[in-house]
């Protein structure tokens, strides 16, 4: 009897641990969703910008990822993610990664184009754009 409860409590628990090391992939297909995605993100997890041009995006990207489990920002195409206009990328937090995407044809509404700070007291850190 004894076994038989020792079992039945392991398997919530291998439960709840196979739920916490599942990494979500994110694909967002407008700037809502893109900050829904964001405020949501957890450690692993990953936000996706699907191809094409995202015009006029002023693009926050402040989250704390963890050293083995960053989160990132990718191009849903490496190269196929313009960010045109008035656009710029800020960036804040711990463990984060930024790849694949493309700035052309824009203008920054700040002095960065891409900065590692949200504010002078929010930094970015442990961060690579790629």
């Amino acid at each position: 009897m004894n076994r038989r409860r020792g079992v039945l409590a392991i398997v919530p628990a291998l439960a709840l641990a196979a739920h916490a090391v599942q990494a979500a992939e994110t694909l967002v297909h407008t700037q809502q969703g893109y900050g829904e995605a964001v405020r949501s993100a957890r450690p692993g997890d990953t936000i996706i910008l699907a191809d094409g041009e995202w015009r006029d995006f002023e693009i926050v990207f402040a989250a704390d990822g963890l050293p083995n489990k960053p989160i990132t920002l990718t191009a849903e195409t490496k190269g196929k993610v313009v960010i045109a206009g008035r656009s710029n990328l800020r960036i804040a937090g711990e463990h984060l990664v930024v790849s694949g995407l493309v700035f052309r044809d824009g203008h920054t509404p700040t002095n960065d184009v891409i900065a590692f700070r949200r504010t002078k007291q929010h930094l970015a850190n442990h961060t690579r754009v790629t």
